[in-house]
């Protein structure tokens, strides 16, 4: 009868998961063309475009008017994942249907990610429920819930990485099988082209294997019948397939792939080329005088206050554990250590890298968004907080559930009403200081801008700046382009608050005329020149 019962369970779990994905994606089908072009988008896809031509030009091909890769100011740029986006280029339908369709591609790519992340949390807990829990609790961050449409560096990195965490699972569970070592070599190579911070997965798993082989000769426990010569042949196998792999998704390493890959990292370990403000904490910062708790700030004020309870709430738990196993023997605590490994990765997965960071002095700009990757391992360590309130009694359980959901009707509340300016999320501390933060630094707010405009002034001809990259117009149809007149004396001008401290916005011979307010702090201004102006 029990049995039946838990088959029961199974079963409707898995229809509410398979519901709540579909749901999802007709929700993302439903709001893809919603937002703006972001500021990278267009460099993004000339890199695309230029790492193509030189594939093709391999190939055979006829050359394309574009600037060769080898003097590309952005050669060293992975592009593997924004391939399939070229898609969208045959047939020349315009700009409008090439965008959106590159929103539309990084919405599916981004839910890859989730489903991934789902599966290791399933897996890790044995829980369809604590599954779903842990994808839902990604893919409806609000930053991460607008950014997944058009942040197609930062958001590929994130869905990689969640990619790569269940494949790293999967392998472990393998007893590192062939065909698992080979996929993992895979996607590893496929996340470092997007970021080469994607390497800490080989590093830890190599890590791992050494680990748990002197784990089996001072204790009695064997996970893998691991052996110095399997451990060798792992070791070496894992590294020079991943090496293959990542010179073979990443063009400019063809010629001289020992030379490259090497180059390639040195570029990014000391990022050089980018000199804007830093808005943080009220005050307008250099990119090498960024204190060390840059990204915990960012963390502290934009993610969910309920999140991070539970993520303090764990480091409870594991430090009162540790507390008590510290007193015991030396094998104890290594077979301790070993039996809560996946809490030791998710805390290397955070730790290191924000450990290189702070010692390399690395460029961060534009928020958090570079460590945005972060967030699944934090949640997943904070799962193991809510797994421990699941199992104690049903006061602690309840009144979990409770927490939970009140905490993701607040969140869905706020995406709703604030919608599509979601990227601008602060929780209810942080949106207390927004206006001492970097806000709109992908200038998304001027389609929404322009779109009031042009709702309320109903000229033949409208002439218009503004502070950002003005991709906007590329989204509108021809009759609305051909409406609009950029110049240096507009009647309308949009500011979106990049790189600038404070709610107020001036401009001589102007006055405001409409603002995007978010949480109490303005996100885009539109200002129009005074009749005395004119």
């Amino acid at each position: 009868m029990k049995c039946k019962e838990e088959r029961t369970t199974k079963k409707l779990n898995e229809r509410l998961c398979f519901c709540v994905l579909i749901a999802y994606i007709i929700l993302g089908l439903a709001l893809f063309k919603d937002y703006n072009i972001s500021t990278d988008e267009p460099n993004e896809r000339e890199t695309m475009y230029v790492n193509l031509n030189y594939v093709l030009t391999h190939l055979g091909r006829e050359a394309m008017e574009v600037q060769e890769l080898d003097t590309y100011s952005e050669k060293y740029y992975g592009i593997f994942c924004q391939m399939p986006t070229a898609i969208f280029e045959i047939g020349h339908k315009g700009l409008q249907y090439i965008y959106y369709g590159r929103h539309l591609y990084t919405f599916l790519f981004c839910l890859l990610g989730y489903l991934a992340f789902f599966f290791v949390c399933k897996r890790l807990f044995g829980s369809y429920l604590m599954g779903m829990l842990g994808a839902i609790m990604v893919a409806f961050y609000p930053r991460f819930f607008a950014e997944q449409f058009y942040n197609i560096k930062d958001m590929f990195f994130v869905s990689i990485f969640m990619i790569s965490m269940w494949i790293t699972v999967k392998l472990i569970d393998s007893n590192f099988s062939r065909g698992g070592v080979l996929a993992f070599s895979f996607i590893v190579a496929v996340a470092t082209n997007v970021r080469i911070v994607g390497i800490i997965f080989l590093i830890l798993l190599i890590g791992y294997i050494w680990i748990a082989l002197i784990l089996s000769r001072v204790t009695e426990t064997v996970e893998h019948n691991l052996n110095f010569r399997k451990c060798i042949g792992l070791t070496v196998a894992l590294c020079l397939l991943y090496w293959g792999f990542l010179v073979l998704i990443t063009p400019i390493t063809w010629q001289a792939p020992v030379r490259n890959i090497i180059e390639m990292f040195a570029e990014f370990m000391d990022y050089d080329n980018w000199s804007g403000a830093i808005i943080f904490a009220g005050r307008n910062w250099g990119k090498d005088e960024l204190p060390w708790y840059y990204v915990p700030g960012w963390m502290l004020v934009s993610v969910p206050i309920w999140y991070l309870l539970f993520i303090i709430f764990t480091f409870a738990i594991c430090l009162k554990k540790f507390i008590v196993i510290i007193k015991m023997k030396r094998k104890i605590i290594l077979e301790a250590a070993f039996r809560h490994k996946y809490l030791i990765w998710c805390l290397c997965l955070v730790g290191i890298p924000w450990l290189g960071i702070v010692i390399n002095h690395a460029t961060l700009y534009g928020g958090w968004r570079h460590c945005y990757f972060m967030l699944p391992p934090l949640i997943l360590f904070s799962l193991h907080g809510i797994d421990y309130l699941r199992r104690k009694g049903n006061a602690a359980k309840y009144a979990g559930r409770i927490f939970i959901l009140l905490g993701f009707c607040i969140q869905a509340i706020w995406i709703i009403r604030n919608h599509p300016h979601e990227m601008v999320y602060f929780n209810n501390v942080g949106k207390q200081w927004a206006a001492g933060f970097d806000r709109d630094y992908w200038h998304m707010g001027e389609l929404q801008a322009y779109q009031y405009i042009a709702a309320n002034d109903k000229s033949e001809k409208l002439t218009i700046n503004t502070s950002g990259t003005k991709s906007f117009i590329n989204l509108l149809d021809e009759n609305e382009k051909n409406r609009i007149e950029i110049t240096d004396q507009p009647l309308y001008y949009i500011e979106t608050y990049r790189g600038k401290i404070g709610n107020e916005f001036e401009m001589e011979g102007y006055e405001e005329f409409y603002s995007i307010i978010i949480d109490g702090f303005k996100v885009t201004t539109v200002m129009k020149k005074t009749n005395n102006s004119l």
